[in-house]
């Protein structure tokens, strides 16, 4: 059972867009940004966040260090906003429930390892509060969940009977998370956040392509962690298994995200690491999302501020961690996503 919000009549897009469209001056700007990558010290970066509406929650930070703190307290301030203001929250929850599922595969992978969590938990900013989960982990007892973390739940139970794979975990709560998303976009019927979610999922697929390709594992492997949604099939990847992983770029040269897919590839043969391919990916996204901003009458506003809060969150999150570990400006800004505004 989620956290609903109010009973009290929901506000038209037309309001939520408007009103969301004064809050995206609040956004951080490419300066202010800029200035916190320059800033000689994690200290320094945040006296710049302090000048933005981040400035209480900087203040009531012991140390720079305790910068997750401040993200999970806007994070949760995010979802209490969207509960309120969003036209349609079963359609911006698909944007946290990720929150959720992480916390499930934390709990999961801990009980099933026997071990403490060995990753933080997400206190607040999921659609389940984190003690719901918990206690029903611990008891064994899902009836107060929703019907598709209930089965996802089971799903993990049976397959970790026979043996304990933290990857299989993993694979299953990551697939489950999508085929509710396509659920829920199918039965809202709501197109612009379906092809969103299309989209994420295929590269997202081909990220998981590579990393199989790069370990030499076979097509079966691969086929039980590709994401349900996306619109390149099974086939497309088995076909793929079989050449060289730079045809993939020609291969998909019709597709909206080529560029990301030839850059990415490209940084990923060169450097062998993906963090090119993921920047170039959530900055696709993200301007996806922007150009169709100004319809005042869908929730396009709407999900737009919802992820350009997340990229600020995650812009901040980079930039705390590259001051933190002393690395230099230039390698930060390699890192860094697009901002909305």
């Amino acid at each position: 059972m989620g956290r609903k919000g109010d009973k009290m009549p929901r506000p038209s897009t037309a309001y939520a867009a408007a009103h969301i469209f004064a809050l995206e001056n609040k956004l951080l700007s490419r300066d202010r940004v800029e200035r916190m990558v320059e800033a000689p010290s994690a200290s320094e970066a945040l006296k710049v966040l302090s000048e933005t509406e981040y400035a209480a929650s900087v203040s009531e930070l012991d140390q720079p260090h305790d910068y997750e703190k401040m993200l999970a307290k806007e994070i949760h301030r995010m979802y209490d906003f969207f509960q309120t203001m969003s036209p349609d929250p079963e359609i911006t929850n698909l944007f946290f429930v990720k929150y959720d599922f992480h916390n499930l595969k934390v709990l999961l992978k801990a009980r099933y390892l026997d071990r403490e969590e060995d990753e933080p938990l997400i206190e607040t900013g999921g659609t389940l509060p984190l003690n719901v989960l918990k206690e029903a982990i611990e008891e064994e007892d899902y009836t107060k969940l929703p019907d598709y973390i209930r089965e996802t739940i089971e799903e993990v139970n049976q397959v970790m009977t026979f043996r304990v794979d933290p990857q299989k975990i993993a694979a299953i709560l990551d697939r489950a998370m999508y085929r509710h998303i396509f659920n829920v976009c199918r039965e809202k019927n709501n197109n612009f956040v379906l092809e969103y979610f299309t989209l994420q999922a295929d590269l997202i697929n081909i990220r998981t392509f590579l990393r199989v390709k790069k370990i030499n594992q076979p097509f079966e492997f691969l086929k039980g962690l590709l994401l349900p949604g996306s619109q390149l099939g099974e086939d497309f990847f088995f076909e793929m298994m079989e050449e060289p992983v730079e045809h993939i770029a020609d291969r998909l040269s019709s597709q909206k995200y080529t560029k990301v897919v030839e850059q990415g590839v490209e940084a990923y043969l060169n450097t062998g690491s993906l963090s090119t391919y993921e920047r170039l990916m959530d900055d696709f996204l993200l301007k996806f999302v922007k150009a169709s901003r100004w319809n005042p009458l869908g929730l396009e506003p709407i999900i737009g501020y919802l992820l350009a809060k997340e990229n600020e969150i995650r812009i901040i999150r980079i930039i705390m961690v590259g001051k933190i570990n002393n690395l230099p400006s230039p390698i930060i800004r390699e890192r860094l996503r697009d901002v909305y505004v």
